[in-house]
C-alpha cells in the first residue's frame, strides 16, 4: 500500500501551510496509515496529480487519485473503516456544519489578514502568481486586503461560538478528537505556520483545545515547521 499526501508548500518546502491539507494530514493520522508528502507549490501544477484541477490537497492512494479534501475524507473513511473519522450520523452533521460555519464565519476574516502573511513566505516566482490572483480575485492590492480593522474582532466573535460548543469538554469529538476537531482547528494551524502574529484573542476553551490539538500524534502539528519570510 502507498499512500502519497501531495501537499502545499512555502519557499522552504518542509514549510506546509494548507488548512485544506491539514484536514487530510489529521485524518491520515487519526486512521493509523503511513503516507507520504509530495511538497509542491502554487505555481508546479503540472507536477500536480490532475493539473487540470489544478489545487492541493491530491492524494494517490494505489495509484488512485482523489481531489478535494471532503472527497479524500470520504474515501479515506470508506477504504479504511477501522478507527472511524466520525462514528454516528449526528458526528458526520456536525462535522459538515463546520465546514460551513468555517466558510461563512471564519475564512472571510482571517483569510484577508492572512493572505499578506502568506506571500512573504513564498518564493520570488510564486510571489507574483500569489499576488496577481489574490488582488485580481479582490480587487485591492493584498496589503489593503490585509487591513481590515474589523477582522479580529470578527473571528474573536466567530471562536466565540466555538468556545461556547466546546464548554467543558475536552475536544469536539467529546474525549478524543474526531473529524469536527480536524476541520475546525485546520485555520488556526494555518495561521500559525504563516505567522507569530495571532489573528485574534482566543477564548480560554479555545486556547486550552489548541494546546490539546497541537499535541496530538505525537505533537505533529506542533512539530510542523513554520514559515519565515522568504
Amino acid at each position: 500500500m502507498t499512500i502519497k499526501l501531495y501537499d502545499l508548500c512555502a519557499a522552504d518546502r518542509d514549510v506546509r501551510f494548507s488548512p485544506y491539507c491539514w484536514i487530510v494530514k489529521f485524518a491520515l493520522l487519526h486512521k493509523g496509515l503511513d503516507f507520504e508528502i509530495e511538497p509542491l507549490n502554487f505555481i508546479e501544477k503540472q507536477k500536480y496529480p490532475d493539473p487540470d484541477y489544478g489545487k492541493l490537497p491530491i492524494l494517490v492512494d494505489d495509484g488512485e487519485v482523489i481531489c478535494d479534501s471532503p472527497v479524500i475524507v470520504a474515501h479515506l473513511e470508506k477504504k479504511y473503516p477501522a478507527r472511524p473519522l466520525v462514528a454516528t450520523d449526528g458526528e458526520r452533521a456536525f462535522a459538515n456544519f463546520l465546514t460551513a460555519w468555517l466558510g461563512a464565519s471564519v475564512y472571510p476574516s482571517l483569510a484577508p489578514i492572512t493572505f499578506v502573511q502568506v506571500h512573504k513566505i513564498l518564493d520570488d516566482e510564486t510571489k507574483k502568481y500569489f499576488r496577481e490572483t489574490r488582488e485580481k480575485r479582490f480587487g485591492k492590492t493584498l496589503e489593503e486586503v490585509g487591513s481590515d480593522p474589523a477582522a479580529s474582532a470578527q473571528l474573536e466573535k466567530a471562536f466565540g461560538v466555538l468556545g461556547a460548543a466546546l464548554g467543558s469538554r475536552q475536544f469536539l469529538g467529546g474525549a478524543s478528537a474526531n473529524l469536527c476537531d480536524y476541520i475546525a482547528v485546520s485555520p488556526l494551524i494555518w495561521r500559525r505556520i504563516v505567522t507569530p502574529e495571532p489573528a485574534c484573542n482566543l477564548p480560554a476553551p479555545v486556547d486550552a483545545w489548541m494546546v490539546r490539538m497541537l499535541d496530538l500524534f505525537d505533537g505533529y502539528a506542533r512539530n510542523a515547521k513554520r514559515g519565515r519570510p522568504a
